[in-house]
C-alpha cells in the first residue's frame, strides 16, 4: 500500500509541469505533500538522485563544466574530469571524449562509480576525460534563439548530433587542451553520431586517434527488441498521435526518474518487472543487474530525446540501410538532398582507427548487422571483439556489474597501447 501511495504522489507532482491553473497546482501540491511520506521507508542506495557534480564530489573526482556552441546554435555542456582522484592536472594527459546513447547523458558513463566506470578508470590511469551531453539532454537544453517549446528545437536526429554536436565538441577539446588529436569512445547512438561525423566531415578522421565503438548502431535490419519493433510496426499511428498532440520531443523529466527510482528500487515489489521491461528493450541479462544500484541508474536515465531521432533509427530497420533521414516522399527528399532517396553514409570513407566491441545477446546491435558494417570498412579495426560472455546485452556495455572484467580491461589495454600516457 505504501508503494501505491508513493507512486501516486510522483504521478501527481509530475502533472505540475502541465497544469496551468494556480488553484489546480495547489491541489496537486497538497496531494503530493500527503502521499510523499509513504515512500520514506524505502532504502535507496545513497547515490540515488545525485547529479554529476554531487556524485563526483562524493568519490573525490574533480569536475569542470564547459559550454560549447554548435554551428546550428545549440549550447552544449561538456563535463570534464581532468584527472583521477589521486592525481593532479597535467597538460600532457591525452584527452578522451565519451559519447552517450539515445535518451542518455554523460552521467550514464560514470554512475557505477570508481573501479568500474570506464571514464573513471581512465581518469585514474592518467587520461583527461570529457563527457558529452548532446542536444536535448538535461545539461544541454539551451539554444541561441530557440526554446524547447519551439518545434524547431527538436528538429534533429543522430545526424545533427554527429555533424554538429560531436564536431563542435571535438574542436573545443582540441583547442582547449592544445592537443592535435583525441580518443573517441561511443556507446550505441554515440557510435552512430561518430560515424555520421567521420563519414561526412572527413577532416575529423585526422582529429581522432582512436574511435572505440561499444555496441555500434549502424544497420538495424536484424534487431529483435520487441519494444522497438512496436515503434517500427506502428510508426504511422504513433506519428499521427504525436503530431495531433504537438509533441516533438521529450525533455529530461526528474519526476519520471523519481517514479522509476520508487518503482525499481531494491525494496520495491516491482523491481523484477522493471528488470524485465529493460530486458525487452536491450536483451535479458538479470544476473548482471546490480539490484541495489538500479535506482541510481534510473535517477538520470531516460534523459531528453527528440521524436525525429527515434524515428530515424526506426527507418533504419525497415530500409536495411544506414542513411540520412527520410522525409517520407520523393519530393521532400529532393528538396532536402537533391535525390529522391536519402543519401547513405559511406562507411568506406571512415579512416580513423576503430576498436569495435559487440555482443551475442544485444537486442539492438545484432551480430549480423555489426559484421555487415565491419565488412564495409576500408581498413581493419585495431581491435574487433565479440564478447565471450553469452548474455551481454545492449545496456550491459555501461551497466553490467562485471563489465570491467569481461570488457573494460580489454578496452583499456587497447587505449593504452594506441594512445599511451606520456
Amino acid at each position: 500500500m505504501k508503494f501505491i501511495y508513493s507512486t501516486i504522489a510522483i504521478l501527481v507532482v509530475g502533472n505540475l509541469k502541465t497544469t496551468h491553473n494556480n488553484k489546480e497546482k495547489k491541489v496537486w501540491k497538497a496531494a503530493f505533500d500527503i502521499f510523499l511520506p509513504f515512500s520514506a521507508d524505502a532504502k535507496f542506495h545513497p547515490d540515488t538522485g545525485k547529479n554529476i557534480s554531487q556524485f563526483l564530489a562524493k568519490y573525490g573526482y574533480p569536475l569542470e563544466s564547459h559550454d560549447v556552441t554548435t554551428e546550428d546554435g545549440f549550447i552544449l555542456t561538456l563535463h570534464r574530469i581532468p584527472h583521477g582522484k589521486n592525481d593532479v592536472a597535467s597538460i600532457s594527459k591525452p584527452p578522451v571524449l565519451f559519447a552517450h546513447c539515445l535518451a542518455c547523458s554523460g552521467m550514464d558513463w560514470i554512475w557505477q562509480g570508481p573501479n568500474v566506470s570506464l571514464p573513471l578508470l581512465l581518469a585514474d590511469s592518467g587520461y583527461d576525460i570529457w563527457l558529452a551531453n548532446m542536444r536535448g539532454t538535461g545539461p544541454s537544453m539551451r539554444h541561441k534563439t530557440l526554446t524547447p517549446a519551439d518545434s524547431a528545437f527538436w528538429d534533429y536526429s543522430f545526424h545533427e548530433k554527429g555533424i554538429y554536436d560531436m564536431a563542435s565538441s571535438v574542436d573545443y577539446i582540441l583547442n582547449f587542451t592544445e592537443s592535435s588529436k583525441l580518443t573517441y569512445v561511443g556507446h550505441s547512438q554515440g557510435t552512430t553520431a561518430g560515424l555520421a561525423l567521420t563519414s561526412l566531415k572527413l577532416e575529423y578522421n585526422d582529429k581522432i586517434n582512436l574511435m572505440v565503438m561499444l555496441s555500434p548502431i549502424v544497420y538495424l535490419e536484424h534487431m529483435i527488441s520487441p519494444i522497438i519493433k512496436v515503434l517500427s510496426d506502428y510508426r504511422s499511428i504513433i506519428t499521427l498521435v504525436l503530431d495531433m498532440l504537438d509533441i516533438h520531443g521529450l525533455e529530461a523529466a526528474s519526476n519520471v526518474n523519481r517514479l522509476a527510482e520508487v518503482i525499481c528500487n531494491e525494496d520495491s515489489p516491482l523491481q523484477d518487472l522493471c528488470i524485465h521491461v529493460i530486458g525487452l528493450f536491450a536483451g535479458f541479462d538479470a544476473d548482471q543487474v546490480d539490484k541495489s544500484k538500479l535506482a541510481v541508474f534510473l535517477s538520470n536515465t531516460p534523459n531528453g530525446v527528440s521524436v525525429k531521432e527515434v524515428f530515424h533509427f526506426v527507418q533504419e530497420i525497415s530500409s536495411g540501410a544506414f542513411r540520412q533521414y527520410d522525409f517520407g516522399n520523393a519530393a521532400s527528399n529532393l528538396l532536402h538532398y537533391g535525390t529522391s532517396e536519402p543519401p547513405s553514409y559511406n562507411i568506406s570513407e571512415v579512416t580513423v582507427p576503430l576498436a569495435v566491441y559487440y555482443a551475442k545477446n544485444d537486442f539492438l546491435a545484432s551480430i549480423v548487422d555489426v559484421e555487415k558494417f565491419l565488412g564495409e570498412l576500408s581498413r581493419d579495426p585495431v581491435d574487433r571483439y565479440l564478447i565471450e560472455y553469452d548474455y551481454c546485452n545492449h545496456l550491459d556495455f555501461v551497466s553490467a556489474k562485471d563489465i570491467k572484467t569481461f570488457l573494460y580491461d580489454r578496452v583499456m589495454g587497447v587505449i593504452r597501447k594506441e594512445v599511451p600516457v606520456s
